[in-house]
């Protein structure tokens, strides 16, 4: 495109377009994984403009539409001097290629129409903020050399090395008892002999290059300090060091320059190659349904013919895990392979130099092969560094295919592919070696994943979690930050970092660059005692011993709940019907905070042939509740959860959680316990989400004190708050609220006109 740049030379149309072609074939030879061969059908179809206003070329060569060449810096740097052109520049030029789909694709989701494997990139694609890059690989690639420093030289001091290296996001260990440095020394102990060439990572959701192009960086401080040439260092680092994958084609190949110009930047001969040309460990995950399988007969003929047997079985065992490979991403499981066999059985392909029937296309099916095998080497590796961000995508987004491998390969993640990838990674990461990634931070406290917290702890310790809270990525559902080692150390003292109270990224980084951001010190193995095993950090020593008593669970349990799938046919006000009639009964429909009593403001028809109807559609609740008294609340809430007394005759839904005691007698010590500032201050630490549910209150732990002193004062409170809500005597809101249904009913019915 520079070649247009300043005055433009008069061309016509088709002689721009030959030049734009003229140009890219000669990129092709030096940047193959970007500028691909285009056959002469496929060029015919080429068309650009420079007099179109609307043609990114006019766009381009014109300064008055607002592009400037400077934003085409690759040599751009912040003000502590970081790069970030080439970086920023590819990042959002990928993020922003997506945003018509990404938006189409979100629109469909409120469609209950599931994303297809061609959307996921589109759905799931997230530029991460430079800094928070930087503390992943600085935390995981540059502690990995440090580690190895420390090894060789017991005196060397972890955090001066970090600032020496200018590694600014580097955490350092936090203060251990001696059982555990004792364990952390024979870990650096396995690091003593390790040289550059042998430091291994991978980005497993690579997007356009981003996490990548920070491994390059750390590792040339690496390679500097053990006395490399930085121009021969480039070319050791592509060739040793970094891997990336990616499910879509278009983020592999911004991925792929990324790394070529980043090897360019340190080494002006590095496109021109070394031995060859340079060939990064990057690639676009492959499917294999296209592969014919009839053509392995040509391959690896003049091999062992036990190579070659064991060949052509791993081979179709290959083709057999990659078909659909681009609905499941890097999160497909890779066992261990051959691979020089595989590679020889390959590169081994004779058809007797002549063309028939059955051996057409067989070259074709030999690039294909070769494709499939490095992408799977990629995954079937494990690796010192695992470093990512996953994409984020619910159960109820995912595809049929997607939802049911997920189920079957990680049952302990399947409710969110963020969740699926903390397996995945841990899975690729070698013993002893570094995970580290950003994800919801509902992995910290969301019930359905605590079988995932609970294998994590089991089988490794955490280095740091850095919890984000709301707004790193702009527009989110609040993310954390992590590292986590695959080597168990219970008594490993892990530092919790708060930075949910600044709101806006740059505010965060501030933060946590002052030292100022509240940090919580836990040993993990202390949360296993937690209902859940929530990572709640911000827990006392003393809250924590509380949770030795006996949960709610031991006297109360859950009643279910009620589903009437049609609201319009079956829900009324309370108003609108009979007091008096044995049809229409109470019915809970959770509300707005109120404490004691109150929020009954519906009645569902409790005729035989309305609960025939409930239960035909499985949403009619267990008998054995019914006319019975209980406790009950609003399962979301924007404020904090309010419990309130369930009169005998009400009815629940799932949007009321209502449980009961185990002998059906009325507990005001435990609703009045549920109301306290105590009551929240231990649901907090069960359930961190907006949602209450029954299971987060059954886990609540139970400690009587003072039991009659606190039944009459909630028993005054039950009876003051079903006065005044009997009364009206309310909060204006909720008369406005009332008053207004009422007024929208009348005009439903015709009653009064709009």
């Amino acid at each position: 495109v520079l070649i247009f740049q300043g005055t433009l030379p008069i061309f016509n149309v088709g002689s721009l377009s030959k030049l734009f072609l003229k140009q890219c074939h000669q990129l092709h030879d030096i940047l193959p994984g970007l500028f691909e061969a285009d056959s002469d059908y496929m060029e015919l179809l080429f068309g650009i403009s420079y007099t179109n206003k609307d043609d990114v070329i006019y766009m381009l060569v014109n300064p008055d539409t607002g592009i400037s060449e400077n934003d085409f810096n690759v040599s751009a740097v912040d003000e502590e001097g970081n790069p970030t052109g080439q970086v920023e520049i590819i990042g959002w030029l990928y993020q922003y290629y997506n945003t018509e789909l990404k938006d189409d694709t979100f629109a469909k989701l409120k469609k209950n129409i599931k994303i297809t494997k061609e959307r996921i990139p589109a759905a799931t694609q997230l530029f991460t903020p430079d800094w928070i890059v930087r503390y992943m690989v600085e935390n995981s690639v540059g502690r990995i050399w440090i580690e190895h420093l420390r090894a060789v030289d017991l005196t060397i001091d972890e955090k001066k090395t970090a600032e020496r290296f200018g590694w600014k996001y580097y955490l350092p260990e936090a203060e251990q008892e001696e059982s555990v440095n004792v364990k952390l020394a024979e870990i650096r102990s396995t690091y003593k002999d390790l040289k550059p060439t042998d430091i291994t990572c991978i980005d497993p959701c690579m997007g356009s290059g981003h996490i990548l192009i920070a491994m390059f960086d750390v590792l040339m401080d690496i390679y500097e300090s053990a006395g490399y040439d930085k121009r021969e260092a480039a070319f050791e680092i592509v060739e040793h060091n970094i891997h990336g994958l990616d499910i879509d084609k278009r983020a592999y190949q911004l991925a792929y320059f990324a790394v070529m110009m980043k090897g360019r930047g340190y080494n002006r001969r590095f496109l021109r190659g070394r031995d060859g040309k340079p060939e990064p460990k990057v690639y676009a995950i492959v499917e294999s349904n296209e592969i014919n399988k009839e053509h392995l007969r040509f391959f690896g003929n003049s091999l062992a013919i036990n190579e070659r047997m064991q060949a052509v079985e791993q081979m179709k065992i290959l083709l057999d895990t990659f078909v659909d490979a681009r609905e499941y991403g890097s999160i497909i499981n890779v066992d261990e392979y051959n691979w020089g066999v595989l590679n020889k059985f390959v590169d081994d392909l004779d058809n007797n130099g002549q063309i028939s029937f059955e051996s057409v296309g067989s070259e074709e099916t030999q690039e294909q092969l070769r494709k499939l095998v490095r992408v799977a080497n990629n995954l079937g590796q494990k690796y010192n560094a695992v470093v990512t961000n996953p994409p984020y995508m619910g159960a109820s987004g995912m595809g049929t295919k997607l939802s049911k491998y997920a189920k079957d390969n990680y049952p302990k993640s399947k409710s969110d592919l963020f969740a699926v990838f903390i397996e995945t990674c841990k899975g690729i990461v070698e013993p002893n070696g570094l995970v580290s990634m950003i994800t919801q931070q509902a992995f910290l406290f969301l019930s359905g994943l605590d079988n995932l917290r609970v294998d994590l702890i089991n089988n490794g310790y955490f280095l740091s979690v850095v919890h984000m809270g709301l707004g790193a990525f702009g527009n989110d559902f609040g993310t954390v930050a992590f590292l986590f080692r695959l080597k168990i150390i219970d008594e490993y003292k892990c530092p919790f970092i708060y930075l949910g109270e600044k709101k806006k990224c740059e505010e965060k980084e501030e933060f946590y660059l002052s030292k100022d951001s509240p940090i919580f010190i836990h040993s993990l193995f202390e949360f296993r005692k937690l209902p859940n095993c929530t990572f709640s950090y911000t827990i006392t020593d003393k809250t924590l011993l509380q949770f030795n008593n006996d949960p709610l669970s031991i006297s109360f349990l859950s009643g279910g709940r009620n589903k009437t799938h049609n609201d319009a046919q079956f829900l009324r006000f309370h108003w609108e019907v009979n007091a008096k009639s044995e049809k229409w009964i109470p019915y809970g429909k959770g509300g707005e905070f109120r404490k004691w009593f109150g929020n009954d403001l519906y009645s569902v028809d409790w005729s035989r042939s309305a609960r025939k109807f409930y239960a035909s559609h499985g949403g009619l609740c267990n008998s054995k509740f019914w006319n019975k008294s209980g406790i009950t609340w609003s399962f979301v809430t924007s404020y904090k959860p309010s419990f309130r007394f369930k009169e005998e005759r009400m009815i629940y839904s799932s949007v009321s959680p209502t449980i009961f005691r185990r002998d059906f007698k009325d507990d005001y010590y435990i609703l009045g316990l549920l109301n306290s500032t105590v009551g929240l201050h231990y649901l907090k630490i069960i359930s961190s989400t907006i949602g209450t549910n029954v299971g987060e209150v059954l886990n609540f732990p139970v400690v009587r004190l003072r039991e009659s002193e606190i039944i009459s004062i909630v028993q005054s409170n039950i009876q003051l708050s079903k006065d005044d809500w009997n009364s009206f005597e309310i909060s204006r809101n909720l008369k406005s609220t009332l008053l207004y249904n009422v007024i929208q009913n009348y005009v439903l019915h015709g009653m009064i006109g709009e």
